[in-house]
């Protein structure tokens, strides 16, 4: 039985409406934010990438330097030397400083269709 400390039993009670405070499970993938001051850009030989989401990103499980395309006006291709998650950041290290005057395009490719530790993903794994 269900007793308080002394021993006595609690007493039986009808059917009870139960409010049902458990979170909804976080099931919105992070979106790259691509306008404004978070959108994503280029100090020197690091591009910066800035994600909407309810949580932080997953530093441990992300994508690995391959999945992105990096590459200036003329498409002179850029490679990219390390992935860095931290926050809502994902930092990529290219392999060149990129100067003032060069126009830089982005391309990311998720590996797989389903859901995959080797992705860009929130910490729910979205």
């Amino acid at each position: 039985a269900i007793q308080d400390a002394a021993g006595n039993d609690a007493a039986s009670f009808a059917a009870t409406a139960v409010q049902n405070s458990t979170s909804a499970a976080d099931t919105t993938p992070p979106v790259l934010i691509t306008t404004g001051n978070s959108g994503p850009k280029v100090t020197g030989n690091q591009l910066t990438l800035t994600y909407t989401d309810a949580s932080n990103l997953d530093a441990v499980n992300t994508a690995a330097a391959s999945a992105f395309v990096v590459s200036s006006a003329g498409n002179a291709a850029i490679s990219v030397n390390s992935v860095a998650v931290s926050g809502k950041t994902v930092t990529l290290t290219l392999s060149r400083t990129v100067t003032s005057a060069e126009t830089v395009t982005l391309s990311y490719t998720k590996p797989t269709t389903g859901n995959d530790t080797n992705a860009i993903q929130d910490a729910a794994g979205n």
